[in-house]
């Protein structure tokens, strides 16, 4: 990982990281799996990020809707990730790559020599 990210930031960061993810993946499965599907994927995606979607109903916007609130629930833990966590902590973010979740994912893709 980067050596100017704090711990604080790289617990923080791994949580949100994996949920958005999770959220992204969830939305892109949803448009050619049913989303009331058992299978184990999709009963784990859901499990994992329709909580915090229906946390967010109240704040969502009118206009983004329920077959998207994953994808607008993934917007929002990047903007946290992006911007808010590196302002609060005081580091530097320079990409996408720069995030600590996906930093850790790229290192390790490069030690394996994919």
């Amino acid at each position: 990982m980067g050596d100017d990210v704090p711990a604080l930031g790289v617990l923080i960061d791994l949580p949100l990281g994996i949920l958005m993810w999770c959220a992204i993946l969830r939305f892109l499965l949803s448009m050619v799996v049913k989303e009331d599907s058992k299978t184990g994927v999709m009963r784990l995606l859901n499990g994992l990020v329709m909580p915090p979607v229906h946390l967010l109903r109240h704040a969502t916007p009118r206009w983004v809707i329920e077959r998207t609130g994953p994808l607008y629930l993934a917007f929002l833990l990047f903007i946290l990730r992006f911007y808010v966590a590196p302002l609060a902590l005081g580091y530097d973010i320079t990409g996408l790559g720069g995030l600590p979740l996906e930093n850790l994912i790229l290192s390790v893709r490069t030690e394996v020599g994919l």
